[in-house]
């Protein structure tokens, strides 16, 4: 077992993520709250445990499109004003500051 010189930030939808993505189509498909859908995102080791917030400061609107455009491809259809403040409003950020790499692969890296 190796451990990767990164930080993992997770980002799973709250209750108001959950009622913009349920609004869509009543008989569509719908986010049940019990099965929580998170993102990670590995972080270079400039930002820890201690000092992730910068990071997400710096990159929520990244982050908050992207998860957007996982329900909803259509930015018209998307919250007008995504402020930092209502990234905090619709997602919980967490960390977890030593990462286990339990493959026997080799790490392939694709642009998205």
């Amino acid at each position: 077992m190796k451990t990767i010189n990164r930080t993992v930030v997770t980002v799973s939808p709250k209750q108001p993520y959950i009622d913009w993505a349920n609004s869509f189509e009543a008989n569509g498909a719908q986010i049940d709250p019990s099965e929580t859908h998170t993102t990670a995102f590995l972080l270079s080791d400039d930002y820890n445990e201690l000092n992730y917030e910068n990071f997400i400061e710096i990159e929520y609107a990244k982050i908050f499109d992207l998860e957007l455009e996982s329900w909803m491809a259509s930015p018209k259809h998307w919250p007008k004003n995504r402020s930092y403040k209502l990234f905090k409003e619709w997602f919980e950020v967490r960390v977890a500051d030593t990462v286990f790499d339990l493959g026997i692969d080799k790490i392939e890296h694709e642009e998205y």
